[in-house]
């Protein structure tokens, strides 16, 4: 069946999950891009950007330049109106730019019949990463594209795993009103660390995929920390200890930053009624003149999808 136009959902991811820097990532329910990609006349790549302003010239928009390492790939010349429709904010460190580059390389899969499997869209997909953050690192891009929890070895070529994980799981997504840029975040991050660190980082990775495989909450807890960069980032962050102790006074199951800031995650089980925490973080910040949204969440286990078929 030849098809016009496809439209698909592309979630939002954390990364840099606890001690998985640069490693581990995982994507979120209900906060993404919806992305609708048209075949249309002529060679040209339309951007129609809904939410928030994105770059329309095609070689500075992340989706385009993911479409067109894919289109390239597969021989196709022809053109495409692009809508990107974003319900959480750039630069949010919660994979924006990923979002974007999986739900273009993803819809053009669909839409082209090209029979890419997930794993191979997401080397085209880092293409655009690449252009947003100087890096191909796929901690957002790889849950963003397969879903659930991700564990990446290496991106070229891609090589990585998916890592189960307990269905009971939530997490809350804490978003202050405060400017983190990922340069300045890495720009802060020492050049060497010492051995004795770098095997408490290694010990608390293993502890965490462990704990998230056996659905031992106490090992989760007790494995998600960062001691390489969570020290330097979170003076970035306002309230961000104070944030973390109201978490922890909530039953939290291991709290940290989300990608270079400024959005925070802390884990939680399904049942736990997160109301009053919600409100008390809201209060932290309003005191200090921060605005501050909330975004409750399961994991997302699907990853990129269709939801419309034109």
């Amino acid at each position: 069946m030849n098809k016009d136009s496809v439209k698909v959902f592309a979630p939002a991811s954390v990364s840099n999950v606890g001690p998985g820097f640069d490693i581990l990532g995982f994507a979120l329910e209900g906060m993404g891009d919806k992305i609708t990609l048209s075949k249309r006349d002529g060679t040209a790549y339309i951007i129609d950007a809904v939410g928030t302003d994105l770059p329309t010239d095609p070689e500075k928009n992340v989706a385009t330049v993911a479409l067109r390492s894919f289109c390239d790939e597969i021989g196709y010349q022809g053109g495409f109106l692009i809508r990107i429709e974003k319900n959480f904010t750039p630069g949010s460190g919660l994979g924006s730019s990923a979002s974007s580059a999986v739900g273009a390389v993803f819809a053009a899969n669909e839409l082209l019949q090209a029979g890419y499997s997930k794993e191979e869209l997401i080397s085209f997909a880092l293409d655009g990463e690449s252009l947003a953050s100087g890096h191909r690192h796929a901690d957002n891009v790889a849950p963003c594209m397969l879903g659930g929890f991700v564990a990446v070895k290496g991106c070229d070529p891609f090589d990585g795993f998916q890592v189960a994980y307990p269905k009971a799981l939530k997490v809350l997504i804490i978003f202050p009103d405060i400017v983190v840029k990922t340069s300045d975040a890495r720009g802060l991050l020492p050049k060497e660390v010492p051995m004795s660190l770098a095997i408490q980082q290694a010990a608390n990775m293993a502890g965490l995929i462990n704990g998230l495989t056996t659905a031992n909450y106490a090992m989760i807890r007790n494995s998600l920390k960062d001691v390489l960069a969570q020290p330097y980032r979170k003076r970035l962050i306002q309230a961000y200890d104070e944030v973390g102790k109201l978490c922890e006074e909530h039953g939290s199951i291991g709290f940290n930053i989300s990608g270079s800031g400024p959005s925070m995650f802390s884990f939680f089980r399904k049942e736990q009624d997160l109301t009053q925490l919600k409100e008390s973080i809201k209060e932290l910040y309003s005191a200090k003149g921060i605005n501050c949204r909330l975004h409750e969440s399961a994991i997302n286990g699907r990853g990129a999808e269709v939801i419309d078929i034109g």
